[in-house]
């Protein structure tokens, strides 16, 4: 009878080591699951036009793509997500993330443009001969104005040809210029069109000479935002009687269609 008794103890005895065995390895798979979900997981801090103020924290599969809610300011437009605070750097949403990351959101305060840009520069087209480096600044140069959806939008369609190079400015003194580093792609199609001829010193590639490196007919766009405009005070050449020299703007794009060639 004792010996009875003493079976089933060891009996039950066993079969509650086996139940906590097996609730431990289920608890074990549970959290290496978790474990292994936040290691997939990336974070994307959303920050406001001021670079400082956190928007909100998104939470993604590493790999997939992020759609962020665009902010929004009365009198402003939104323009684009930066990589940097100082919205030199935008960010390309077509590709996924796959680390964490901040973006800061780019805010232009919606401001008419009254201001008139011309095509200048120099090489073998016509209206580039003609402009000759901005000494010419005449209808041919001259970019069309308009006002679309509030955005000031600057158009022109010239015939160019490999080895022409040149910038958009409001005179022959090249004030206000918007050059390589504004364009938003120097390709088409695969094909390069442009090419960043460099600047006088250690300028800004938004002061750069764009070149062509393939003969066309190209309309382009300049799109303005007068209200971000800003004055590049550190560079040891700036004087304030000559200031529209040294302006620059974070939003300003340029871009263009290949009309022929």
């Amino acid at each position: 009878m004792l010996r009875k008794k003493m079976t089933m103890f060891m009996l039950v005895a066993a079969m509650g080591v086996g139940t906590f065995a097996l609730t431990g390895c289920g608890t074990d798979t549970s959290n290496a699951s978790e474990v292994e979900q936040k290691k997939d997981e990336v974070k994307v801090d959303l920050y406001n036009v001021d670079g400082k103020t956190k928007i909100e924290t998104l939470k993604v599969k590493s790999g997939e793509k992020i759609t962020p809610k665009e902010p929004k300011k009365d009198g402003y437009k939104f323009v684009a997500w930066y990589l940097n605070p100082d919205h030199t750097r935008k960010a390309d949403l077509s590709r996924p993330v796959n680390e964490n990351m901040k973006l800061y959101a780019g805010l232009a305060k919606q401001q008419e443009d009254t201001r008139t840009f011309y095509i200048v520069g120099d090489g073998a087209s016509d209206v580039l001969k003609e402009s000759n480096w901005g000494k010419t600044t005449g209808d041919a140069q001259k970019l069309e104005k308009t006002t679309v959806n509030g955005d000031n939008v600057y158009t022109i369609t010239v015939d160019l040809k490999a080895g022409d190079k040149f910038q958009f400015a409001l005179n022959g003194n090249w004030e206000d210029q918007r050059g390589f580093g504004y364009l938003e792609t120097s390709k088409k199609d695969g094909k390069e069109c442009f090419k960043n001829s460099g600047a006088l010193g250690a300028a800004s590639t938004k002061k750069s000479n764009i070149e062509v490196v393939e003969d066309g007919k190209y309309t382009f766009t300049l799109t303005t935002y007068p209200g971000a405009d800003y004055y590049d005070t550190k560079d040891e050449h700036y004087k304030e009687d000559s200031k529209e020299n040294f302006n620059l703007n974070p939003y300003d794009k340029i871009t263009f269609e290949r009309v022929e060639g």
